[in-house]
């Protein structure tokens, strides 16, 4: 993106978007398997305990989580599969839920003991087999909160190979 783009909307965002007031946007995102993938790769710690993660999203709101942990080659990657459960509702309650579902005993095993493992980023917590992901303290982890005034509504689902992203974002009149 063109820096004199990035600085108007910087601009704009602090000040409210004050030249676009008015605005009403619906947008429905698919996000690639192979995106999410790469992300996830990027933000994984180099020499931490997990080697690897890689997520294949399925028809009826599930992924898959193929998890390769750090040591000798020959331990199997372990996958655990999340269905999404809970939406955000905003602006009160900006969190996302998960759930494991269908995992083996090892796989059940394995995710409890995941947070004593690999310390989880703050935002995401996670209670047996629930895992809920806070979007405002992770954005606020970035210094990216302020984007989230403008959401009105979000909606995570899922098709064959992409997480969609069902949003709708407003700038009131000020």
């Amino acid at each position: 993106m063109h820096p004199l783009f990035l600085d108007l909307l910087q601009r704009q965002l602090r000040n409210g978007f004050p030249d676009l007031a008015g605005s009403d946007v619906t947008a429905t995102i698919p996000i690639a398997d192979r995106a999410i993938n790469e992300l996830i790769a990027g933000l994984l710690p180099g020499g931490g305990k997990i080697r690897e993660v890689k997520i294949e999203s399925e028809v009826g709101n599930q992924v898959t989580a193929k998890i390769r942990l750090s040591g000798p080659a020959i331990l199997p990657t372990i996958p655990v599969t999340l269905a999404i459960e809970d939406q955000p509702e905003l602006p009160s309650r900006a969190v996302l839920g998960l759930r494991l579902s269908h995992a083996s005993r090892f796989v059940a095993l394995a995710a409890s003991a995941l947070p004593t493992m690999v310390a989880l980023p703050p935002g995401i917590t996670m209670d047996h087999d629930r895992i809920l992901i806070d979007l405002r303290r992770l954005l606020a982890d970035r210094g990216m909160e302020d984007w989230l005034e403008y959401v009105t509504d979000l909606r995570l689902t899922t098709s064959a190979g992409a997480v969609v992203l069902g949003i709708r974002a407003g700038v009131g009149t000020k």
